[in-house]
């Protein structure tokens, strides 16, 4: 495979980029309409995903790229893709722009911190900048020379972070996964992430600046008026004049049309009172405890009109690592030190796993994390299919965890099937279930009933719509019938990606003026970036009428 040449990069931790620098690189991205929307609206959920997920981390460079991309994407394309006003198109895309307020509010929130890193990394000396680099074992020039191109290691001056090889703790990884699950798990059931978001908006005055586009719209004008509203503040936040304020009533409209969040009034925010919640223990004394949060009903939980105590978060402490519960636990109550401090306060750690590959091109391939069984779960859900000689396919869906991604959820869509091809429809049944879930699409399964083990073109035109946006993405193919069985595979870039978005064929097979052999390659580690996990859990959702 083709590597950049090794350079006298700044190593492990690579020199920070700054915010204009950022955007520049989020813009830089294919966009081609012929793709259809359903891709394009799954691309722009998982970078919004991608970037909340980093955000949340403390890994801000990398946030910042994606939830600028997200904007970009929204903004500049997707809005004025042939096929956004019809019923269908607007359905997939109203999450989209109900989600551009709040990511341009984060973005403006991240840029000062993000500019700031960069300049102190400037003020540094050689040997302050070598002392950082040494934090990480990670040494070799190729990497070093990588590393300057990827946002998700660079250096922060708020959280250091310690750079693994994934391949070298692959346990240690699900490990690190498996309780970051658990916490977000109870954080969705508390609607901890949503306070937060909301809080930290409300600090920014972002509601204030952004009330117009809390707007409904009614009709394409005031679409078109706030979209390009949203550009000018994307572009040149210091330049946009304020906006004038909306009537209470459109604000609970646009609250109303909201996924099953909680809703949390912005009249009265929720603050943390340590005093309240010594007062409610001091209430409840001798009554016995009430029943784990894992006994709730998830449609109970998620369903509540009601603000969790803050407090509750503080259940699932005992499962995180002292690095993830000092970056995402709220801040404490303020209690007066039995001894007074003068230290600095100490920078907070992360682990980010680095690539696992790399494209032709250069660009990262973030590691996978495989679940084993899943893919032969999924060969005995199809078998009946299988037998009719008609294929089915499924959605590898998963998040994110310190740089690496993991597969937890196998999504049967709805589908119709004939022998050679697979279609998926009624796209926003699923775009709807990720959203609850938090999940994001990291690639697809399907079965070849009647071929042997191969991307077909019309596979190639599929999978180039999941790579477009996250290059990690996999194809799986199950070949129940031939050996080999089942391979995962990945485009190349170049020449693969690139010239299956240029091709305008749309016969099942057609020929393409480029061997099938370089437009495709195994992505199984060694030497991909796919790694198969005994230990990672995974579930089955079906979301077909007759399941």
């Amino acid at each position: 495979m083709p590597r950049p040449p090794p350079s006298n990069g700044l190593g492990p931790a690579s020199r920070p980029s700054s915010a204009s620098e950022l955007a520049e690189e989020a813009g830089n991205y294919v966009y081609n309409p012929t793709v259809p929307l359903r891709h394009w609206v799954g691309a722009a959920e998982t970078l919004y995903r991608e970037g909340s997920i980093y955000r949340r981390e403390g890994n801000l460079a990398k946030a910042y790229m994606l939830l600028h991309r997200f904007s970009s994407l929204y903004l500049n394309n997707l809005a004025k893709h042939p096929l956004a006003k019809t019923p269908e198109g607007k359905k997939m895309l109203k999450t989209l722009q109900r989600r551009l307020p709040s990511v341009i509010g984060q973005l403006e929130e991240m840029k000062p911190q993000i500019d700031e890193a960069h300049h102190e990394w400037q003020r540094m000396s050689e040997a302050e900048r070598k002392e950082v680099q040494d934090f990480s074992s990670e040494k070799s020039p190729e990497y070093a020379a990588h590393a300057s191109r990827d946002p998700a290691l660079a250096w922060s001056n708020r959280a250091r972070a310690k750079v693994l090889d994934a391949g070298e703790n692959q346990e240690l990884a699900v490990d690190l996964a498996t309780k970051e699950f658990r916490r977000r798990k109870a954080e969705r059931y508390t609607g901890a992430w949503e306070q937060e978001d909301e809080e930290r908006n409300g600090r920014h005055q972002v509601d204030r600046d952004w009330t117009y586009t809390r707007e409904v719209p009614t009709g394409d004008d005031d679409l078109q008026r706030q979209m390009e509203l949203a550009r000018r503040r994307l572009d040149h936040p210091d330049e946009v004049e304020q906006y004038t304020p909306i009537r209470p009533t459109q604000q609970l409209t646009l609250r109303s049309s909201s996924y099953n969040y909680p809703t949390i009034s912005k009249s009265s925010p929720l603050h943390y009172d340590p005093s309240q919640s010594e007062r409610l223990r001091d209430e409840v004394g001798p009554q016995p405890p009430r029943p784990p949060k894992e006994f709730v009903s998830r449609n109970e939980s998620l369903n509540r009109s009601y603000a969790p105590l803050v407090p509750r978060k503080e259940l699932d402490q005992s499962t995180m690592p002292p690095s993830d519960q000092e970056m995402f636990s709220p801040p404490p109550p303020a209690v007066p030190d039995k001894t007074p401090n003068t230290d600095q306060p100490k920078k907070k750690e992360r682990y980010t796993f680095k690539p696992a590959d790399y494209l032709e091109n250069g660009d990262p391939l973030r590691p996978v994390f495989l679940p084993e069984g899943l893919r032969r779960e999924f060969v005995q859900l199809a078998a009946d299919k299988t037998r009719q000689g008609i294929e089915m396919c499924g959605l590898l869906c998963g998040t994110i965890v310190n740089n690496a991604l993991f597969v937890t959820c196998l999504l049967i869509p709805e589908q119709k099937g004939t022998p050679d091809t697979c279609e998926t429809i009624n796209e926003s049944s699923y775009f709807d279930f990720m959203d609850k879930e938090d999940l994001v699409q990291l690639g697809w399964i399907h079965t070849h009933p009647t071929q042997t083990c191969f991307m077909s073109s019309r596979d190639l035109h599929t999978h180039a719509g999941y790579q477009i946006m996250t290059p990690e993405s996999i194809a799986i193919v199950c070949a129940p019938r031939y050996e080999p069985s089942w391979g995962v595979f990945r485009l190349t870039n170049p020449p693969g990606l690139n010239h299956l978005l240029q091709c305008s064929k749309t016969d099942t097979f057609h020929q393409h003026d480029i061997d099938s052999n370089l437009l495709y390659k195994d992505a199984s580690h060694p030497p991909g970036h796919v790694y198969i996990s005994k230990r990672l859990d995974y579930y089955v959702h079906d979301l077909r009428p007759e399941a």
